[in-house]
C-alpha cells in the first residue's frame, strides 16, 4: 500500500504530471501507473486526466486509509503497522485475533464502521460509518500489572492534549476513561489485557472519538449526552480525521514513553487538573457494587477516592461513573 502514498504525493503538487514522468519516478511501467490510478479512483480519489498534460489530484476522500494516516507521521512505534477496514465488528476483537501472530508493538487497527463496538462494562459503542475515529493499538508495556490500569488515563491525557492542540479546546477527563467537551461525551477508551497470570504480554488500547457527526446522527436515547467535536465547536467544515489521528498517535507516544521512563505522576496531575469528576457527587458502579459519594482525589495508583455523607472514604480501582444531581461543568 505504500506505493499509493508515493503516487499521491507526486499528484498533489498542484500541477499536472504525465504518465511517463510518474512511471519514471516510481520505477514502474506506465501500465502499472494506470492500474494504480484506476484503483485510487475506485477508492474515492478525484484525479483529473488531460491529454498531453497528464494527471492531477483534485480531491481526497474522507477515509482513514493507512497511507493517509502514515503521511508525515513522525513516531517510532505508534502506527508503525496499520490494518484498515471499511467495516468490522470491533477493532478490539480484531486486535485480539492478531495476538496469536505476535504483532509488533504499535500495530494499529482502524475501521470506518464497527458493527459491534463496545465500551466499558460490555456496553455497545455507537459506531456509525465515516464520521468518527475507531481504532485499537497493540502495546507491550514493560510494567508491573498494578500499573497497567493507569495507561487508560495516559491515553485520555494524550487525547485531551491532542484536541486542545488541534482544535484549541481542552476536553475534561471523566475518570477513568471518558472525555467530555462542553458537557457532552466525545470519546471513550477501552483497555484490555492479554497474558498469563502475573505476566501481561499485550495491552489493547481501543479508542472511539466522535468527530464529525451531526446531533441528529446520534440515537435519541444518547443525543442529550453525546456530541461530536464538529457539532460542539460549531465547525462548518469537516474536521480532518486523519490529521487528528496523526496528532494523537504522536502525542500518545510521547505520553506513553514518558510514563514508562518516569512513571505516571505527570499524567495523574493532568487528570486532576482537567477533571470532570473531582469535587462532584458521583455514583460508581463496579460490577455489582455501587459506591456513592463526593469524588475527592485520583490517587497515585490511579484509583478514585470517594467520601460518603457519613464521612467514610472508599477507594475505587475501576468502575463506571455517573455524576449525581447536576450537569457536567464546562472546560477549565
Amino acid at each position: 500500500m505504500q506505493e499509493f502514498g508515493e503516487v499521491l504525493d507526486l499528484l498533489a503538487t498542484g500541477e499536472y504530471v504525465s504518465g511517463e514522468d510518474l512511471a519514471a519516478r516510481l520505477g514502474i511501467t506506465r501500465a502499472a501507473v494506470w492500474k494504480q490510478l484506476k484503483t485510487l479512483r475506485e477508492l474515492g480519489y478525484e484525479i483529473a486526466a488531460s491529454s498531453g498534460r497528464g494527471y492531477l489530484l483534485q480531491a481526497r476522500p474522507d477515509r482513514l486509509y493507512p497511507w493517509e494516516v502514515a503521511k508525515d507521521l513522525n513516531t517510532k512505534i505508534m502506527g508503525c503497522h496499520i490494518e484498515y477496514y471499511d467495516r468490522i465488528s470491533s477493532t478490539n476483537r480484531r486486535a485480539k485475533e492478531l495476538l496469536a501472530e505476535s504483532p509488533v508493538e504499535g500495530t494499529l487497527i482502524l475501521a470506518e464502521e464497527q458493527t459491534a463496538g463496545r465500551g466499558r462494562l460490555g456496553r455497545t459503542w455507537f459506531s456509525p460509518p465515516g464520521s468518527a475515529l475507531y481504532g485499537t493499538l497493540i502495546l507491550k508495556p514493560q510494567l508491573p500489572p498494578y500499573d497497567l490500569p493507569k495507561l487508560t488515563l495516559v491515553a485520555a491525557v494524550a487525547l485531551s492534549k491532542t484536541i486542545e492542540r488541534e482544535l484549541h479546546e481542552r476536553p475534561l477527563i471523566k475518570w477513568p476513561n471518558d472525555l467530555y467537551l462542553k458537557g457532552k461525551k466525545i470519546s471513550g477508551i477501552l483497555t484490555e489485557l492479554s497474558g498469563e497470570l502475573g505476566r501481561v504480554e499485550f495491552l489493547l488500547l481501543g479508542v472511539g472519538v466522535n468527530v464529525n457527526q451531526h446531533p441528529e446522527d446520534f440515537p435519541e436515547e444518547i443525543r442529550e449526552k453525546a456530541g461530536s467535536l464538529r457539532s460542539i465547536l460549531g465547525k462548518d467544515e469537516k474536521i480532518s480525521r486523519s490529521g487528528l489521528l496523526r496528532s494523537y498517535l504522536q502525542i500518545l507516544e510521547e505520553e506513553y514513553f514518558n510514563a514508562l521512563r518516569k512513571g505516571f505522576a505527570e499524567a495523574l496531575a493532568y487528570c486532576r487538573q482537567y477533571s470532570a469528576t473531582l469535587g462532584r457527587q458521583v455514583e460508581v458502579t463496579d460490577g455489582e457494587r455501587v459506591y456513592r459519594g463526593k469524588a475527592l482525589m485520583i490517587e497515585e495508583d490511579g484509583s478514585l477516592t470517594l467520601e460518603a455523607e457519613s464521612g467514610a472514604r472508599t477507594r475505587v480501582i475501576s468502575g463506571d461513573v455517573n455524576l449525581v444531581g447536576s450537569d457536567l461543568p464546562g472546560e477549565a
